[in-house]
């Protein structure tokens, strides 16, 4: 049986700013979905317009009218873990934020990714919503996503693993916040005792798909270097689901640039979502 109740299919690129092959990635990912998972498409702008910046924001706009898209379906869900497939990585904003809003202080966000997504606007040196994300569900981000924030995550509730490419912001902010991260897949237990310690029950998974190391998984939006194995990934995520509840989870990055890409990655994601995933 799944954990979720429901998989939302949402091919945002403006996050990224950039109208790459996520929209690809999205039909493919929903297309291995078992049939009994009910799937709920988020509408995404059909522009192709170049994107204008709001408060150091690119695409802010757009991406303000898409959360509250996402908003308002995951509304319209049953209770219960929902799997959101991305698009760019600022897909999940409003269905991590739904989760921990539903269980205040006892949700962990595990943020399983290449990159930190831990700027402001601010500090941000592109503009790009997507490497924001993580920041504006603690609560400081552009006013016009953050308003989905209803309840932010505290810094002893962010748990990075493999983030490994960040901006030097983003670093300073990891050691100035204390947020755990892990660097080696086989220290989980490690990871499993901080969230316990912490009085955490239960699990948010955010994973995009550049954690992976790009020279045996290259289809992605951002590729890191030096990532985890796919073995790797499905171990360290069916020990985290072996201890924990899911509060809700993503799937995000996955950037195709045609069907000989599509046919490459199959194998990959099939183990993912079967092993790792459960589905």
């Amino acid at each position: 049986m799944s954990d979720f109740v429901a998989a939302m299919i949402f091919p945002q690129w403006q996050g990224a700013a950039r109208t790459i092959g996520y929209a690809a990635g999205t039909r493919l990912l929903g297309s291995l979905l078992p049939p009994s998972l009910p799937q709920h498409d988020v509408a995404c702008d059909a522009s192709a317009e170049p994107l204008v910046f709001q408060d150091h924001v690119k695409g802010l706009d757009i991406l303000a009218r898409q959360a509250d898209r996402a908003a308002a379906l995951r509304r319209t869900l049953p209770a219960g873990p929902v799997l959101t497939i991305g698009g760019d990585c600022a897909a999940d904003l409003t269905t991590a934020a739904w989760a921990h809003e539903q269980m205040p202080d006892d949700v962990a966000l595990i943020w399983i990714d290449g990159h930190a997504d831990l700027n402001t606007p601010a500090s941000s040196p592109s503009g790009h919503f997507h490497g924001m994300v993580v920041r504006s569900l603690m609560g400081e981000g552009p006013v016009a996503l953050i308003r989905h924030v209803a309840c932010a995550y505290a810094p002893h509730q962010v748990f990075y693993i493999s983030a490994r490419d960040c901006d030097s912001a983003e670093s300073d902010d990891i050691a100035r916040l204390d947020l755990f991260r892990l660097s080696a897949p086989d220290r989980i237990d490690d990871l499993i005792a901080a969230i316990a310690g912490r009085g955490l029950s239960r699990i948010y998974l955010h994973l995009d798909l550049d954690v992976l190391d790009p020279e045996a998984f290259p289809y992605v939006g951002v590729p890191a270097a030096q990532g985890l194995t796919v073995e790797a990934l499905c171990r360290v995520l069916q020990h985290l689901r072996r201890h924990f509840p899911l509060a809700g989870a993503a799937i995000t990055e996955l950037n195709l640039a045609n069907d000989d890409d599509a046919r490459a990655a199959q194998p990959a994601l099939r183990k993912i979502l079967s092993e790792g995933f459960g589905l």
